[in-house]
Formats: C-alpha cells, sequence, structure tokens
C-alpha cells in the first residue's frame, strides 16, 4: 500500500515586517550620532576709527597676519612660505615656530599680566589673522590651521608648566579650564576673497 504525502505547511510570514521595523526603530533610537562642535576662533579686536594712532599701532603689534593664496603660497607678514614650511622638523615646521616665536618673545607682542590660579603671569596679546584665497585648496587650508593650532599648544604647555609644573595635557579639568582662560586660541578667520588681486 503506498503512502500518501502529505504537504508541507507555508510558513506565516505576516508578522516579519513588524519585526523589522521595529528593529529599525531601535536602531534608530538607540544610536548617537556625531556632531561636528567646528573650531572655536576668536574675532579680532575691534578698532575704534576715532581713537589715537598709537593705540591702533599697539593694537597692530599683536596681529600676526598670514595670508594663503589659490596656489598654497604662504605669506606671513612679509615673508613668504611654501608647502614644505607645513611639515614639522622635530617639534616645528617653519610656520608653527614663526607664530610660536611671535607669542612668545618680548619684542614681537605685548605681554599682559594675566591671574591664574591666585598668581601673576605675562601672557601674550598676541592674535593671529588668517585670511585664504576663495579657491584655496582645502588640505592647504587645514594644514596652515593645524600648524597655527599647534602652535597656541605649544605655548599653551608653556605657560601650564610656568604655572603647574605640568604640561596642559596632564592637567585636571579645573587647571586646564584656567590655561584656557589665560592662553585661548587667538586665531581669527577672515572671510575668503581673492588674494591674488593684491
Amino acid at each position: 500500500m503506498a503512502k500518501s504525502k502529505k504537504k508541507a505547511g507555508d510558513i506565516n510570514s505576516s508578522s516579519m515586517a513588524d519585526i523589522a521595523f521595529l528593529l529599525l526603530i531601535f536602531f534608530l533610537v538607540t544610536t548617537t550620532m556625531d556632531v561636528d562642535t567646528g573650531m572655536k576662533r576668536t574675532l579680532p579686536p575691534w578698532i575704534d576709527p576715532t581713537e589715537q594712532q598709537n593705540d591702533v599701532d599697539v593694537n597692530e603689534r599683536n596681529v600676526l597676519k598670514v595670508n594663503v593664496s589659490r596656489s598654497g603660497a604662504i605669506m606671513v607678514g612679509t615673508e613668504e612660505y611654501g608647502s614644505n614650511d607645513l611639515r614639522r622638523h622635530g617639534t616645528h615646521s617653519r610656520l608653527s615656530q614663526e607664530v610660536y616665536n611671535f607669542l612668545t618673545h618680548l619684542d614681537r607682542s605685548n605681554k599682559k599680566a594675566t591671574e591664574i590660579d591666585g598668581m601673576t603671569y605675562d601672557v601674550s596679546e598676541g592674535l593671529v589673522s588668517l585670511k585664504a584665497d576663495d579657491e584655496t585648496k582645502y588640505k592647504v587650508y587645514l594644514k596652515v590651521q593645524d600648524e597655527l593650532t599647534h602652535a597656541f599648544s605649544l605655548y599653551r604647555d608653556d605657560i601650564s608648566f610656568l604655572v603647574y609644573g605640568a604640561k596642559y595635557d596632564e592637567l585636571d579639568d579645573i587647571k586646564a579650564s584656567n590655561i584656557r582662560k589665560a592662553v585661548p586660541m587667538k586665531i581669527s578667520e577672515a572671510e575668503p576673497n581673492d588674494q591674488t588681486k593684491k
């Protein structure tokens, strides 16, 4: 007698869409998104045109102008820098060394008596003004930014070591906050324009 073959029943998949939808909602709710915080920069001080010329000269002394052309040429004051000057040899690149010297040397920028944790220290009032051509390559612009920030970080380390006997990265939150307030990243970014016409 031949055995009758029973047909296997179909699997009910009507709830699969609901389960997939619930999993999608779960992952959307629990996943964190990275938020770009940007780069904190300080605007240059406003100069009243009615002030005496001597006050304007003092303010100009505290500003180091950095211009980047569309070809990648960099002008720091009247000195020309190239892409090789953005490469670090040891602690500094040529550009970061120039900015660091501007901040640290007494004859380059004014020093202001600043209170840090109950003591007074002379801290540079120097500000770096960065201006780029509107067609400057993004990679060059970011590299210049990186070197300017690096110089300020090293100067911050100097002040931190002077005040607390340790580098900025080794400080606790309160001490690090004191150093940040005393030595802000004074890098002003002007709106890009055509630097080749100047």
